[in-house]
C-alpha cells in the first residue's frame, strides 16, 4: 500500500474481545491503549465497590462530565484541564495508564488512594472491571462524529489521519472504524447491561445537560456518587463551556508528563474544510447541519434503519425520529 493511501487510514488498534462475553464486534482504541493494557486492568487492577468511571464514547461530553465530578468531590486540579493523559491526574485514564511500562507502580499507587477513586475510560462495558459505578454521557451521534473528525484530524501525532470530513463520515464513522467502534453497538451494550442489572450506571443526555448548563445533571450525579453537600449553581458556572474554554486557553491541558501544555488549545473552532485541534472546541447542539450533505444525510438515515432493530435500547433512549433527524 502506498504512503498516500496509508495516510487516509486512522491509526486505530483493534482489540479482539474474546475475554469480553458481551462483545458484539471488535473494539477500536487509539494506538496508546493496548490489548495487554486492557488485560492488565481486568487481571491485576484491585477495584473497589466505590470506584467511579466516566465511561463514554469519545467526544460525547467526557471532559465536561469529568470536571463536574471533580467539583463534586472537591478534587479540582490546581491548574489546567484534565484529559487523563498523565499518570498524575486525579481522574486517571485507567486503560491508558495500564498500557504503559510502569503500570505496576501506578496500580500500587492507586491502592493507596482514598475512596472514592474516579477514572476516565472509553472502554466497552465488558472491559470495565466490576463492581463499579459507571457514568455515561451520551451525545447525538451526528454531533459526536463532527467533533470526532476534528479530534482525529487535530491530533495527528496520535492518529496520523488526514482524511476529509466526507471520508471520515462514510469510511470511518459509518464503517465502525472510529475509536470504540460502532456508535450504536457501543451504547447498546451499556444500556442492555444496565437494564439487566449487571452494572450500576447513570446515563446522561448531552443535549439535556446543555439546556440548563447541567444543573439537573449535577443533582443526578451528586445523588449517584453519594455527595450531599454541594452548590449546583456554582459548579454549573465553573464547568460551563465558556468557563472551561477560557481555562483551557489561559492554562492549557495536562500532558503525558503532568505538565501544562497548549498543544490541545486553539481559539479556532474550524469547519468542514478546516479541522481544529482544540480539545474544547465548540460544544454546541446541532452543528452537524453545517457538515452533512443531502447524500450523507440519506446515507445516515439508511444506516440508522439498519441498526434500529439490533439496538432497541439506543432507539428508546433517543427516539427514532431524533436519530433520523426528521
Amino acid at each position: 500500500m502506498e504512503r498516500e493511501e496509508l495516510s487516509l487510514i486512522p491509526r486505530m488498534n483493534c482489540i479482539p474481545r474474546s475475554f469480553d462475553s458481551n462483545a458484539l464486534e471488535n473494539f477500536y482504541t487509539p494506538p496508546f491503549i493496548t490489548k495487554n493494557g486492557m488485560e492488565n486492568v481486568l487481571h491485576h487492577f484491585v477495584n473497589r465497590d466505590s470506584d467511579i468511571y466516566i465511561a463514554t464514547y469519545p467526544k460525547s461530553g467526557t471532559t465536561w462530565t469529568i470536571s463536574i465530578i471533580e467539583h463534586l468531590l472537591n478534587k479540582v486540579p490546581e491548574q489546567g484541564i484534565s484529559t487523563g493523559a498523565s499518570n498524575t491526574e486525579l481522574c486517571l485514564w485507567l486503560d491508558r495508564a495500564a498500557s504503559g511500562e510502569n503500570w505496576r507502580s501506578i496500580f500500587s499507587e492507586l491502592e493507596k488512594m482514598k475512596s472514592p477513586r474516579f477514572f476516565k475510560s472509553h472502554a466497552s462495558v465488558g472491559l470495565i472491571k466490576q463492581p463499579a459505578r459507571i457514568i455515561q454521557c451520551i451525545r447525538h451521534p451526528l454531533d459526536t462524529f463532527v467533533s470526532a473528525w476534528h479530534h482525529t484530524r487535530g491530533k495527528k501525532h496520535l492518529f496520523y489521519y488526514n482524511g476529509s470530513w466526507n471520508h471520515f463520515f462514510s469510511e470511518i464513522a459509518l464503517s465502525s472504524k472510529y475509536e470504540c467502534g460502532d456508535w450504536f453497538d457501543y451504547h447498546e451494550e451499556f444500556l442492555q447491561a444496565s437494564e439487566a442489572g449487571k452494572i450500576d450506571a447513570l446515563f446522561l443526555r448531552y443535549e439535556d445537560m446543555k439546556k440548563d448548563n447541567a444543573v439537573s445533571a449535577i443533582h443526578q450525579l451528586a445523588e449517584f456518587i453519594g455527595v450531599e453537600s454541594y452548590n449546583a449553581e456554582e459548579i454549573s458556572r465553573a464547568t460551563d463551556f465558556q468557563s472551561m474554554k477560557n481555562k483551557s486557553i489561559a492554562e492549557g491541558h495536562l500532558d503525558t508528563e503532568g505538565k501544562l501544555s497548549d498543544v490541545l488549545v486553539s481559539q479556532e473552532v474550524g469547519d468542514k474544510n478546516n479541522p481544529s485541534n482544540a480539545h474544547i472546541r465548540k460544544g454546541i447542539v446541532g452543528d452537524w447541519v453545517n457538515y452533512l450533505s443531502d447524500s450523507e444525510l440519506n446515507m445516515w438515515r439508511n444506516y440508522v434503519n439498519t441498526k434500529k432493530d439490533s439496538c432497541p435500547h439506543v432507539v428508546d433512549f433517543f427516539s427514532l425520529d431524533n436519530l433520523l433527524v426528521v
